[in-house]
């Protein structure tokens, strides 16, 4: 049986997902206006998203995959290794995106790059919440049910 030290539940894990989905959704289309490249509510708003999947992604790496990769079954641990290295991957490239976000008025800011760059974080992040709600968090309730 599958253990996972978790202080919330998977309704709650799949609560956050929807939040940042949301997100996702709301920061496309104000990503898309070079002139709220600046605007500080835009930048509150990129801000909270960040943290919000910060924290889900540091939350999940210390729970369910480490009770994933301890698992008897060598295909679990396998695709709690897929799931770790998704989570890295994501951490990586959104740290280097983040960068590029809420320069100061004096910076340029390449629309069209920053554009295209944002489009690919969204489209990883919401790969990981499918991911996330097609396979891990049945994976974790079945395993919680045996």
């Amino acid at each position: 049986m599958l253990e996972i030290r978790c202080m919330f539940t998977l309704d709650d894990l799949k609560k956050q997902n929807q939040e940042i989905s949301e997100l996702c959704e709301v920061l496309s289309v104000l990503v898309a206006h070079k002139s709220l490249h600046t605007n500080p509510y835009v930048c509150e708003l990129m801000s909270r998203f960040k943290e919000k999947v910060w924290i889900h992604l540091v939350f999940e790496d210390n729970t369910i995959y480490s009770g994933l990769s301890e698992h008897s079954d060598a295909a679990i641990r396998e695709v709690a290794r897929n799931f770790h290295d998704s989570g890295r991957e994501i951490k990586k490239r959104f740290s280097t995106y983040l960068r590029h976000w809420c320069k100061p008025v004096t910076e340029a800011i390449d629309h069209d790059a920053l554009l295209e760059e944002s489009e690919e974080i969204f489209r990883l992040i919401k790969q990981r919440i499918k991911y996330e709600n097609e396979q891990i968090f049945p994976l974790i309730a079945a395993q919680q049910a045996a």
